[in-house]
């Protein structure tokens, strides 16, 4: 027989079948659809928290440089730790595509003495040049806000609920920081406790409460600029962490504030090397789980193959008896259990890629789903096709032509 009427007998059989077929073809679909669901949500998690960990909309890869003065009477508070010079120098080694200092644009906050009536306490502030927040009250920073050195913030819900009732109430009051009054312009979503921020699916005590225009921040010496590190990105593909040894080593040696105190760097990498590593494992252990469904589909599949083969004894031997070798025989009865288990692979595919999406569209990350994804379910759907029919169908081959017809 030839190949295209041996899978045009197998089409044929299952479609006779199609309620067995159909019932045997569930395990196979919940069960991909349980892994692709799984790996697509750990996918999308995953380049959730990298992205967010990079820092950096290009999704590079970044390194922080840091300063420790060693020098007593170095007070960083009053001049920057990172010249032009310096950063001019960090840029030139190769594999460097850019380097800037923390508070060029979102920097790093600041605790400030926040007094209302007769409460004070400390509270981050963090500069910035605009703002684009999710607002509760009132309006974003703008641009002109800091050129215009303007005394106005943006507060979270939580200070505002704290102090002013309701986030409305708080829009045009005065909120008195390091002793001087500074008009509140907008009210931005917390979305979270106070003094958290979400980065990927940890919380990071980091958050500031209080967003001040950059240039405000500056002139009233709010920015700690011994504090702040120097961010440097980096070209995809290079070693960043032999780069940064080789920038270390030459500002410690050239470096404007080489007398002053010791350049060194938070290597990065390793952090984003150790969070990825623990992201697959339990995206694939999770996943493993999901698969001890596909074992027990499959052990279905062979369970319906052998009763097919059991109920089809006479037509066995009668296309025996018509000249079909073992092997036309024992193919037919395996492209069953691949056909079976392939088209509920297909269906699982669509399904998981359905239900992920569905799963993301109420978790603060995206499904991520691959070419890689799409044929692992396939090949995974073959296999299991192929293992768990190979035995009926030998059994099938290997029946006696002379005791069927007897």
């Amino acid at each position: 027989m030839r190949f295209s009427e041996i899978l045009k007998s197998s089409l044929a059989t299952m479609r006779m079948n199609g309620r067995r077929t159909f019932l045997t073809m569930i395990g196979i679909v919940i069960g991909i659809a349980a892994v692709i669901t799984i790996m697509s949500l750990g996918n999308g998690f995953q380049k959730e928290t990298m992205d967010s960990l990079t820092d950096d909309k290009e999704g590079r890869v970044s390194q922080n440089l840091l300063f420790q003065p060693t020098d007593q009477n170095f007070d960083a508070s009053k001049t920057k730790v990172y010249t032009p010079q310096d950063i001019q120098l960090v840029e030139d080694f190769e594999g460097v595509s850019e380097a800037k200092v923390d508070d060029e644009d979102n920097g790093m906050p600041t605790n400030v003495t926040v007094k209302i009536g007769k409460e004070t306490k400390s509270q981050p502030v963090r500069p910035f040049k605009e703002t684009s927040d999710n607002l509760v009250a009132g309006r974003n920073l703008n641009p002109s806000d800091s050129e215009s050195y303007a005394r106005n913030v943006l507060i979270s819900q939580n200070l505002a609920e704290k102090y002013f009732g309701q986030a409305k109430e708080a829009v045009d009051k005065n909120l008195n920081i390091n002793g001087k009054n500074f008009t509140i312009v907008g009210v931005f979503d917390s979305q979270g406790p106070a003094t958290n921020e979400s980065v990927g699916a940890f919380s990071i005590s980091t958050g500031p409460e209080i967003k001040m225009p950059a240039k405000t921040m500056e002139i009233y010496n709010l920015i700690d600029r011994g504090s702040l590190s120097l961010k440097v990105y980096f070209e995809e593909g290079v070693d960043s962490k032999k780069i940064m040894d080789d920038i270390v080593d030459k500002l410690n040696s050239e470096g404007s504030k080489m007398q002053k105190g010791q350049y060194m760097f938070f290597d990065m990498s390793k952090m984003l090397e150790g969070v990825g590593d623990t992201l697959n494992m339990v995206t694939y252990f999770i996943s493993a789980v999901a698969g001890i469904s596909l074992l027990i589909a499959g052990v279905g599949v062979m369970n319906m193959m052998y009763i097919s083969v059991s109920e089809r004894t006479q037509e066995i031997g009668i296309r025996r008896s018509l000249g079909a070798t073992q092997s036309n025989i024992q193919k037919q009865f395996l492209f069953e259990g691949i056909a079976i288990t392939t088209v509920g692979g297909v269906v699982g595919y669509i399904l998981g890629i359905l239900l992920a999406h569905l799963i993301a569209s109420f978790l603060p990350f995206g499904a991520s789903v691959d070419f890689g994804t799409a044929l692992l379910a396939v090949l995974i759907s073959v296999l299991i096709g192929i293992v768990f029919s190979v035995f009926p169908a030998r059994a099938a081959a290997q029946k006696n032509v002379v005791d069927i017809l007897r």
